[in-house]
């Protein structure tokens, strides 16, 4: 089974194009590391002119910090197509990088472990919020001459319980299996103007992203205290358009499982810094857990 790519030209480039840009966003690249402290992070997935730099700061600590075997890659579900928690089962994704094959193994303990996930590649299959992550990860895995498989899991409910059974479900199977897991959350932040049925202050464009960063950061300091309850709390309380809770709060889970003990914040920016426009303003937040 092969999952050909839904937005490869269009929320990332194709070709040369997508090698020049990952070789502009790991200019900095540092070498392989072999701690192995970190056990998740949290990347954006939009458009890679406006998330990628951002994104690439956590593939860089995971380099930094040494590639795993597997990475379980969560993210939400946009075209309710599918399962609503869906593990893709088998086989390799195809990007314009090349294939990459799935932990078909690692796929199926967790969807056995977890209470409420599907085997179900459909939900896949035009989904773009895990697909732009792979090519981070083909990029460094090339760098550092591993062959690195994943497991996507797509999202189309986003709780607490969610996140406390796919999180246990996660980590029990990286255990029964002896594997060397980090967990990626893939997710946006506030998503803010016209184009998302809100109506902006009537302020300066500039005090418009300040305050999305004020928003945005109400979340990201609970996930900085690995307090899934209170990142959900401060969603809901705000109304808070963040479009991807549930993986986040499973990563969570899962880093205290594996004994990580602190967060940190490596990146963060919005849309309108590239954009210059109010119709849609979204945040974009790097963050890693570590042991």
């Amino acid at each position: 089974m092969i999952r050909y790519p839904a937005v490869a030209g269009s929320f990332y480039p194709s070709g040369e194009a997508l090698i020049e840009m990952l070789e502009e966003f790991f200019s900095d690249l540092g070498e392989e590391g072999r701690e192995r402290r970190i056990t998740a992070g949290v990347a954006p997935h939009a458009g890679y002119v406006f998330s990628g730099y951002t994104a690439g700061r956590t593939y860089k600590a995971i380099f930094e910090d040494g590639i795993p075997e597997t990475f379980v890659i969560l993210g939400p579900n946009h075209t309710g197509i599918g399962s609503p928690i869906a593990v893709y089962p088998e086989g390799k994704w195809l990007t314009p990088l090349g294939e990459i094959e799935i932990d078909s193994e690692m796929a199926r303990a967790i969807a056995r472990l977890s209470g409420i996930a599907d085997l179900d590649e459909l939900a896949h299959r035009y989904e773009h919020s895990i697909e732009v992550q792979v090519p981070f990860i083909q990029y460094l895995a090339e760098k550092a001459g591993k062959d690195v498989k994943i497991v996507p899991i797509t999202l189309g409910m986003q709780d607490e319980d969610v996140a406390e059974d796919l999180g246990r479900a996660i980590f029990e199977a990286s255990k029964e299996l002896g594997r060397d897991v980090v967990v990626i959350a893939s997710t946006d932040l506030m998503h803010y103007g016209t184009m998302y049925g809100y109506v902006p202050f009537r302020v300066r464009a500039d005090e418009l992203s300040h305050r999305i960063k004020e928003w945005d950061f109400r979340v990201i300091r609970r996930i900085l205290d690995f307090d899934v309850r209170g990142m959900f709390k401060e969603i809901r309380e705000m109304n808070h358009t963040m479009c991807g809770p549930g993986g986040v709060g499973t990563a969570i889970v899962y880093s205290r499982l594996a004994g990580a003990v602190e967060a940190e914040l490596l990146h963060y920016t919005t849309s309108f810094e590239v954009s210059r426009s109010t119709e849609a303003v979204v945040g974009y937040a790097s963050i890693v857990f570590r042991r």
